[in-house]
């Protein structure tokens, strides 16, 4: 039975990193591990990769020091990754899959049903510190975040991540504010969206001032939606 299945292969997509362009990488998994050795080397090599990420940074990142500390050969890992931008990628797509999922669930259980303006702040603080302790307990989580914004695919998918709740946000609210033209409501929704998204980033960034960037994000966005709720 053989250990993995090929994924499909995926056009490669060109990578910058500040104004230097980079030679064409692959940026997709390049199998699918279907075998519990096969998955514990797939995960040790996204668990190593994050933890490299904190103590060495990413320009000092590279494939053979990831082989080094997982014990594997580069051939192993290339069965997998063909370049430490693919496993970036991997690890992208978990953070923000990780945080998106709060936030969905959040919503599914009513976070945006509240009814008095304490409640819209207390329960949008209790939701937004959640995103930031997954992101804390995430394999190189902060790490993974900046990388996010200096390669441009990986920009991509926070900002794939950021539309869909968005988009999300913006059908939970459509009833609560039936009166707001469509159009605006969805700009207000995408506003919001990425002001939280940028506040979460900048409290994992400033841990000293975690308490006060939330509870003023909250207040900030508890207030627009207050004030939109009143507009005839």
């Amino acid at each position: 039975m053989p250990e993995s299945k090929r994924a499909p292969s995926a056009p490669k997509r060109r990578v910058r990193q500040g104004a230097a362009v980079k030679d064409d990488f692959e940026l997709e998994t390049k199998t699918e591990p279907s075998q519990d050795r096969a998955k514990t080397t797939f995960e040790n090599i996204l668990t190593i990769t994050g933890e490299l990420l904190v103590e060495v940074g990413f320009e000092r990142l590279s494939t053979n020091l990831i082989c080094k500390r997982a014990g594997i050969t580069p051939p192993a890992l290339y069965r997998y990754f063909p370049n430490k931008y693919a496993i970036l990628h991997a690890l992208g797509d978990r953070l923000m899959k990780a945080q998106d999922d709060i936030v969905l669930d959040w919503i599914k259980n009513g976070g945006l049903a509240a009814s008095t303006f304490d409640e819209i702040v207390a329960r949008n603080r209790d939701m937004i510190g959640k995103v930031i302790g997954v992101t804390k307990e995430f394999p190189g989580g902060a790490w993974v975040l900046r990388v996010m914004h200096v390669i441009p695919i990986l920009r991509d998918v926070r900002r794939e991540s950021g539309d869909m709740v968005a988009q999300e946000v913006f059908f939970a609210l459509r009833e609560t504010y039936p009166h707001i033209e469509e159009s605006r409501l969805r700009t207000a929704t995408m506003l919001t969206t990425e002001t939280m998204y940028t506040a979460t980033e900048i409290a994992i960034e400033q841990p000293e001032r975690e308490k006060a960037i939330l509870d003023e994000v909250c207040f900030l966005v508890a207030s627009y939606f207050e004030r939109l709720r009143r507009t005839d």
